[in-house]
């Protein structure tokens, strides 16, 4: 008959390494019960990571897609601010030329060109408006305003007009100033000739924003307001009959700028509406991606309260033994 025996120094070795691994699942079971997740995702999937690391990729990607498609709405809120700024501004304008002939000439005339400048300015600066420490009509130069002061503009529009007969001559020469490459093209506008790269919000969506302060529309807007606003320089040498002559044949083309506001209106908002659809469904799928991992990875408290409180009491009883033990001698013995 054999009969077995361990020595003190292998016993003492078994019961650390016990205590080390009891120790090691009350730490693991804690951190399972203060975060809801199963500490090894390994064991969790039977050993296979490929789903549940596919479920954490598409959930970085979304973080990706969300973030740009949140800095794409923010982009596109503020070109929407800026074209209800210069709609206003026009709108605004337009009403002082119509009701221009309720009062007298010099009045009139005066409210107008008053009126021209402050509203020229205005518009420009709205155009030379930044949302997020960027441009955003200035295509893909956006560290720098995309108009120059209105000062300048106005004064090399002057200088560009200056000799023209009458008020035919002036809007004619204004119109190819503004039309003009070696003009408002490179004088009045300085932001990039290239638009921003489209905005990835999905794996198959983008979001385009092209529009630059040098669009058409815009051209026409910042003509129709700076031609009145020089009406009154001397160099032009207008009397206030030509100048009047001049209000009224800017009232139409102020009517058609205001229409070619509008479509660029309903043109981002459509993008803005896209934008918040594609963060909607973006969202649904992230709460679904969540849902699966959780299903996988999720703790049950229950069980995991009852293990802890048996490992607890494991170790518990090992140090009670291990006291025991350390209490023996051959005169306790005798």
């Amino acid at each position: 008959m054999f009969i077995g025996s361990t020595g003190d120094l292998a016993q003492s070795y078994s019961m650390q390494s016990r205590n080390a691994a009891l120790k090691q699942d009350i730490q693991r079971l804690t951190l399972e019960i203060s975060s809801g997740k199963l500490a090894d995702v390994r064991q969790a999937v039977g050993g296979n990571t490929a789903y549940i690391n596919d479920l954490e990729r598409s959930l970085t990607k979304l973080d990706g897609f969300g973030l740009a498609a949140r800095e794409a709405g923010q982009f596109a809120g503020g070109v929407q601010t800026v074209l209800s700024q210069i709609g206003a501004l026009g709108m605004s304008f337009r009403n002082t030329l119509l009701t221009s002939s309720n009062s007298a000439l010099g009045e009139t005339s005066t409210r107008i060109l008053s009126e021209a400048n402050e509203t020229f300015t205005s518009v420009v600066n709205a155009m030379n408006t930044s949302v997020g420490g960027r441009t955003i009509l200035g295509g893909t130069a956006t560290d720098s305003a995309p108009l120059a002061p209105p000062a300048d503009i106005l004064a090399a529009l002057t200088t560009a007009v200056t000799g023209a007969g009458s008020v035919d001559d002036i809007l004619a020469a204004a119109d190819s100033w503004f039309n003009d490459p070696a003009g408002f093209s490179s004088i009045g506008y300085q932001g990039s000739t290239s638009s921003l790269a489209p905005i990835a919000l999905s794996d198959d969506d983008n979001a385009t924003f092209d529009l630059r302060a040098d669009d058409p529309v815009f051209r026409d807007t910042l003509r129709n307001l700076a031609v009145v606003a020089i009406a009154s320089d001397p160099g032009l040498g207008l009397t206030q009959t030509q100048q009047n002559e001049l209000f009224q044949k800017v009232t139409d083309p102020i009517l058609g700028a205001e229409e070619g506001l509008i479509q660029l209106q309903a043109k981002v908002g459509f993008s803005e509406s896209r934008i918040e659809a594609i963060k909607v469904r973006q969202e649904s799928e992230r709460a679904s991606l969540e849902l699966a991992r959780s299903d996988l990875l999720s703790a049950d408290p229950f069980q995991t309260a009852t293990e802890l409180e048996q490992v607890q009491f494991q170790l518990q009883s090992l140090y009670a033994i291990t006291s025991r033990m350390s209490q023996l001698s051959l005169v306790n013995y005798l």
